[in-house]
């Protein structure tokens, strides 16, 4: 049609230059040309009308074809994501690295699959070292959000995971790896741990009455160490509150009581003590940290992870106290306090410099093992600066000094130069 017309305006220009005579008069000729343009112009508009149908109609088709499940539709529901670090590590004598090491200390992949709106499957691998790890799987745990349609138009949020995941507890739990923290090593008490159960979790909004949103997590687990075991004594319990009052300010407030462990080690660890106190017959471990954040000048990005923070400076702060309730008669009750004072400062979008002083100190004149080291009390001193090579991937060096009280002071200061990556 669109060709026949362009024929019919040729030759309505080619009749407009013969005599008169022949092609009559030049208004005729001006009719005719007006005539032809209306007509392509109307041409073009149903043109375009019969596309917007066609795409339409491609849209139900799609909608009322049934989905498959197969390899490709799989495939598109599949998110990885994981982190990496590697470099060189050179302790004191009595250190990991007395001699001097080439160390990929955390390397981490997930893999998370989505079967519908409201499920996930999250399972993560440990591949730290590129050796064997036990459990190989440290994640693996099922994450449903707004699973409940009722509680859509109020203002309870409710999210759940079930099976074995990171407990929330306090907040460096969240950024206790080379790659996310600031600095390579970890506060002196990195408490935390994973464990098995049943995790909930939410906000409440508050704005009816002019505040923020109050978050809130709460947990019930195994309690003991092992992967998928259980002592069939009390079951433990985590809960955790968080609210910031103001954009540059962040709080929270944990609590966890792992119930009855008889002669189990506790999954949640404080300076990597987790084991029964000597001659107990039966022990609960009860733990409570306060945290605060502060940010100056804020960025846009997530409080966490640290390392990755675009604020021009922030301050953490965080402080607890443990006590592991002892039965027998030969047992002496474990309690202490613990925490840290950590402060990163962004000299230019691509280099900052960061400092950390934490501490576990044990009550009384009892000793235990503190990261390896029997002592009293155990001070980490740590001051590092990091190189944001790329949005992703941030070189680091520190120097952690190690004070032990109690007992003779060993040499195990650490001096670490590391790259780490986040995928």
């Amino acid at each position: 049609m669109r060709g026949m017309l362009s024929f019919i305006l040729i030759l309505a220009f080619i009749f407009s230059y013969v005599p008169v005579g022949f092609a009559g008069t030049e208004e005729e000729v001006a009719a005719l040309k007006e005539q032809v343009k209306t007509l392509m112009q109307r041409i073009e508009t149903l043109e375009k009308e019969l596309a917007k149908t066609k795409e339409e109609q491609e849209k139900v088709k799609i909608a009322v074809t049934p989905s498959r499940v197969d390899l490709s539709n799989a495939l598109s529901t599949l998110k990885i994501k994981g982190r990496f670090a590697a470099g060189y590590f050179d302790s004191g004598k009595a250190g990991s690295y007395p001699s001097g090491s080439f160390e990929a200390p955390e390397g981490k992949i997930q893999f998370a699959f989505q079967p519908d709106e409201i499920n996930t499957v999250i399972m993560r691998f440990n591949l730290n070292n590129a050796t064997a790890q036990s459990p190989l799987l440290d994640y693996f745990y099922l994450q449903s959000k707004d699973f409940l349609p009722f509680l859509k138009d109020t203002p309870f949020s409710l999210s759940s995971r079930l099976g074995r995941f990171k407990l929330g507890f306090g907040e460096e739990t969240w950024s206790d790896n080379p790659v996310e923290g600031v600095l390579p090593s970890n506060s002196a008490p990195k408490t935390g741990g994973n464990d098995e159960g049943l995790e909930l979790a939410g906000k409440i909004k508050l704005d009816k009455i002019g505040l923020r949103p109050l978050g809130w997590v709460a947990s019930i687990s195994d309690g003991n160490s092992g992967v998928g075991s259980d002592t069939s004594g009390g079951k433990a319990f985590m809960g955790k509150l968080y609210y910031s009052p103001i954009d540059s300010l962040y709080l929270s407030a944990s609590y966890y009581n792992s119930g009855s462990l008889k002669r189990s080690a506790s999954e949640l660890s404080i300076a990597g003590l987790t084991s029964v106190p000597s001659g107990s017959t039966d022990w609960k471990r009860k733990v409570w940290e306060l945290d605060c954040r502060y940010d100056f000048g804020k960025g846009k990005k997530p409080l966490d992870p640290p390392a990755f923070s675009d604020s021009k400076a922030f301050v953490r702060l965080s402080y607890g106290r443990f006590q592991d309730d002892v039965q027998g008669a030969s047992t002496v009750e474990r309690a202490g306090d613990f925490g840290f004072v950590e402060g990163t400062y962004n000299l230019t979008k691509k280099f900052y410099t960061a400092g950390r002083y934490s501490w576990v100190d044990l009550d009384g004149n009892i000793t235990a093992s503190l990261n390896s080291v029997t002592a009293n009390k155990y001070e980490r001193y740590s001051l590092g600066f990091g190189y944001r090579w790329s949005e992703n991937t941030i070189l680091k060096l520190s120097y952690d000094w190690n004070d032990e009280s109690g007992v003779e002071d060993v040499d195990n200061n650490l001096i670490s130069a590391i790259i780490a990556s986040q995928f």
